[in-house]
């Protein structure tokens, strides 16, 4: 599986968030897998809001697109924030507006993987809803499998990587956008051989 990019974005501003370290995680999957990996936590991630008809981005907003752009896929968490994404995760994809005249455009052909945190797993059920729905609409392709995460014993240390059902369903989560990355990869490829 070497060779395939994988761009993983999100996480919160809360210090020790648990989205970020479910990012983390995940990125240390792919790599175990021999996937390149490339991390815009929350930190990275504090844009001004996404302004179409300037012409001005700041340096955060062309690194997270170049890192986009190069990616075979992607893994998108955020946090649940009443009930949908959070803003600071949304606005980062609404910067992605800016793939509009690519070609492919936007996110087309490429994997997402999507995990949404929350206090409660329905909370995070409909955050997952919301995030794939602006996957979708930004003609990325979602894996079947999407991971809610219930952040309820955040508090205690380590306690996603020691968690066997959470890190089953991030493993399951990871080998699909892995697995269909390498896919299109593979396809591009071909076709341009």
């Amino acid at each position: 599986m070497s060779e395939v990019e994988i761009t993983l974005i999100g996480g919160s501003l809360r210090a020790g968030s648990a989205a970020e370290q479910v990012l983390r995680a995940c990125a240390d999957l792919a790599r175990r897998h021999g996937a390149r990996t490339s991390l815009h936590t929350a930190s990275q991630l504090v844009l001004p809001p996404y302004l179409p008809d300037s012409d001005e981005r700041p340096t955060a907003a062309h690194r997270l697109l170049a890192a986009v752009r190069s990616a075979d896929g992607l893994i998108v968490a955020t946090p649940t924030y009443h009930g949908g994404m959070s803003g600071l995760v949304k606005n980062a994809l609404d910067h992605l507006e800016d793939l509009a005249a690519d070609t492919p455009a936007y996110l087309d052909g490429k994997v997402v993987g999507t995990v949404a945190v929350g206090w409660s797993e329905h909370g995070a059920a409909t955050a997952i809803t919301d995030l794939r729905n602006t996957v979708l609409s930004l003609r990325g392709w979602t894996t079947p499998m999407a991971v809610t995460v219930n952040s309820y014993n955040s508090g205690v240390d380590g306690w996603i990587r020691t968690t066997p059902r959470l890190m089953r369903r991030l493993e399951i989560l990871v080998d699909q956008v892995l697995d269909f990355a390498a896919q299109r990869r593979s396809a591009r490829l071909a076709a341009s051989a």
